[in-house]
């Protein structure tokens, strides 16, 4: 049980960067394929009006022969390098970012990107997992200890889910419940939380089921306290949104969390 394809989002020549070191770092524990998805989006995509004309955009960006570009390109194949990958290939597309991220990812079993607003719509619009990791990011993969935050929604089983892979080869694992005395827990045992410890459990994964209360701090201050106290690199949760003409929006939970920054890796599903 392992990730075997995997992609990461480059979609600016700063922030993408920011993610090629977990990913490779990934992509070796896993032995699996890795594609640097660059996506070029053009101005007047999202100024139509103040770009009336195609020939504005800069040529070479519009390649991806620009020196921001190649400069994140030889990033990735030197991370690659360093890591150890030896599938790795560079892709680059133009298009609508979200669009050609959400597309491209249905044929991999996660996506890396840096944290933010498109990594939480990627997610929402994707069907594979997002791993969203900080901007500070570590060299060292996320997945070593993990929290998974449970509420029985078909996001959360979905997250849960998607992180087996990272789960069976992790230090520790929690599973964290929050308000289970006094919220809307009905058919799902006695103990919130026992259930999918044992499904984790029959899949060779040792959970220890975590239950806190959120009293005034709200769920998403609660979630991220309980994940910095444990010390994960992973917060595994659903990501929840609805589409609002071509917009998709975040709601409640997922909205909070990733205002961030967040100090550790989100991976995030829909």
């Amino acid at each position: 049980m392992s990730y075997k394809s995997l992609i990461v989002a480059v979609t600016d020549a700063e922030v993408g960067a920011r993610a090629l070191a977990q990913a490779a770092a990934l992509a070796a524990r896993h032995d699996a394929h890795l594609t640097a998805l660059y996506v070029y989006e053009p101005p007047y995509y999202r100024y139509p009006v103040a770009y009336p004309e195609i020939i504005q955009v800069d040529p070479e960006a519009a390649r991806g022969e620009d020196a921001a570009t190649l400069a994140v390109r030889d990033a990735f194949q030197a991370s690659c390098r360093a890591e150890g990958v030896e599938k790795y290939e560079w892709r680059f597309v133009r298009g609508e970012r979200l669009h050609v991220l959400a597309l491209h990812a249905r044929y991999v079993d996660a996506l890396v990107m840096a944290q933010g607003d498109l990594a939480a719509q990627v997610a929402i619009a994707s069907p594979r997992p997002v791993i969203a990791v900080p901007a500070e990011a570590s060299e060292r993969a996320p997945g070593r200890r993990i929290m998974l935050a449970w509420n029985t929604s078909r996001e959360a089983t979905r997250a849960a889910t998607a992180a087996l892979p990272l789960m069976a080869e992790a230090e520790r694992v929690w599973v964290l419940t929050i308000d289970a005395a006094t919220g809307d827990w009905r058919g799902h045992g006695a103990e919130p939380g026992a259930d999918i410890a044992l499904y984790l459990a029959r899949h060779g994964i040792e959970a220890e089921v975590r239950q806190v209360d959120s009293d005034t701090d709200g769920v998403a201050d609660t979630l991220i306290t309980e994940a910095i106290e444990m010390n994960a690199d992973l917060l595994c949760m659903g990501a929840y949104g609805h589409s609002r003409l071509r917009e998709l929006v975040l709601g409640g939970v997922s909205r909070e969390v990733m205002r961030g920054p967040l100090p550790m890796s989100v991976l995030m599903a829909h």
